[in-house]
């Protein structure tokens, strides 16, 4: 409560005439500068319309591989028209395989709240020009790979039906940008924050995006169920990733932004260009986000709870087969972070309404977890190429 009280007094004139105006604007991410390709186009644009593209094959320092970028409409959580943008990265040789070159649908674990974070900037502006170890991995097998940059042009982390949006919607934008790919194997992928991503777009594609083929989604470290994450990360090390999800369901959903005390709007607005590391760093304080809200029981409040159910997949069920792996395998070093049974709960759900779904614990925590369960998620997207 100190610490809450002392917060309080440091921030008091950092509140200006705008945030409190305008709170939800002044947690928003500032617009990527110096490179117009991710420019807003200015116009509402049909989901799945291409709005501009470019090879940016020069700008990627790996060899034999040819990087396209494009942009395409899409839909954020509450319905209105935004744009997305997409990554292409493709073998210069030669699919050797039956059919079509298959596509990889890799959602990052993007976990940020900063436009220049998203992976689409980092690739080609050389922040780390970061890419996940997985990656080459589906390039020396001959597949295209297809980073979406699904956080959307808000950087709404930990929002699904953004998230799930944005990935579909660039599938669609793929298509558009090179119709060779219309009848190619497409297979989604991905952990911790981008298994967010692909969940949702597994869950949203039958209602949203029927029209689109896809073999499959495969999904590890999967944090499915935010009152779940409540009791593992509100006032642990975990807060601040948990803070920075919470901000990113804000700029979905204005009338979380309402809950927001003055304290934490501004802390909101100060934080709300950095990259997952810092943000993670911030967990030290251990803050309880109720201390950040002008109702103690915020989490409890009909505006909070509607959020949060929003933000929890299982209503609808996937029409492809789906796959979890999570780091639950030896319960004394198991997933303390992300609990299991947020996935089991899900798994549940989605097998009671038809789908086809497999689930696998795997060895470690959330971060070993990430590379032990790597060869089933791979082995598994192989077959539904292979068998489709």
């Amino acid at each position: 409560m100190a610490l809450s009280r002392s917060m309080n007094r440091l921030i008091a004139g950092r509140i200006t005439p705008e945030m409190a105006a305008d709170p939800h604007a002044a947690i928003l991410p500032t617009p990527i500068a110096g490179d117009s390709f991710f420019d807003a186009p200015g116009q509402d644009l049909s989901p799945g319309v291409l709005v501009r593209h470019r090879d940016a094959t020069g700008w990627f320092p790996r060899p034999r591989t040819r990087l396209r970028q494009f942009m395409v409409g899409s839909t954020d959580a509450l319905g209105r028209p935004v744009s997305v943008t997409a990554t292409l990265m493709e073998p210069r040789k030669p699919w050797r395989g039956s059919g079509p070159r298959p596509v990889v649908v890799h959602n990052v674990a993007i976990d940020s709240l900063g436009t220049r974070s998203t992976p689409s900037y980092r690739i080609v502006h050389g922040v780390g020009q970061d890419f996940p170890t997985v990656v080459p991995l589906w390039l020396q097998r001959g597949f295209a790979v297809l980073i979406p940059d699904h956080q959307g042009p808000r950087m709404a982390y930990a929002e699904g039906t953004m998230a799930g949006h944005a990935v579909l919607d660039s599938i669609r934008g793929l298509v558009a940008l090179d119709s060779s790919y219309a009848t190619s194997p497409t297979a989604l992928y991905g952990y911790s924050g981008g298994a967010i991503a692909t969940a949702w777009a597994a869950q949203l594609h039958p209602s949203y995006a029927p029209e689109l083929v896809l073999r499959g989604a495969v999904a590890g470290g999967s944090p499915v169920d935010v009152g779940l994450l409540r009791g593992t990360m509100n006032g642990t090390l975990g807060a601040g990733l948990f803070g920075a999800a919470i901000i990113g369901m804000a700029r979905e959903h204005p009338a979380l932004v309402e809950q927001f005390s003055p304290t934490g709007i501004v802390l909101a607005s100060m934080i709300k260009d950095l990259s997952v590391v810092p943000l993670a760093l911030s967990g030290v304080a251990r803050l309880r986000l109720e201390r950040l809200s002008v109702d103690p029981g915020v989490f409890e409040s009909a505006t909070a709870r509607a959020v949060i159910e929003a933000n929890t997949p299982g209503a609808d069920a996937p029409v492809v087969p789906v796959a979890f792996y999570h780091g639950a395998a030896v319960p004394r070093f198991a997933d303390r972070w992300i609990p299991e049974q947020g996935v089991l709960n899900l798994v549940d759900a989605w097998r009671g309404r038809g789908a086809d779904v497999e689930y696998r614990p795997v060895f470690g925590d959330h971060f070993v977890g990430a590379l032990s369960g790597l060869p089933f998620a791979m082995r598994w997207i192989d077959a539904r190429f292979r068998d489709g």
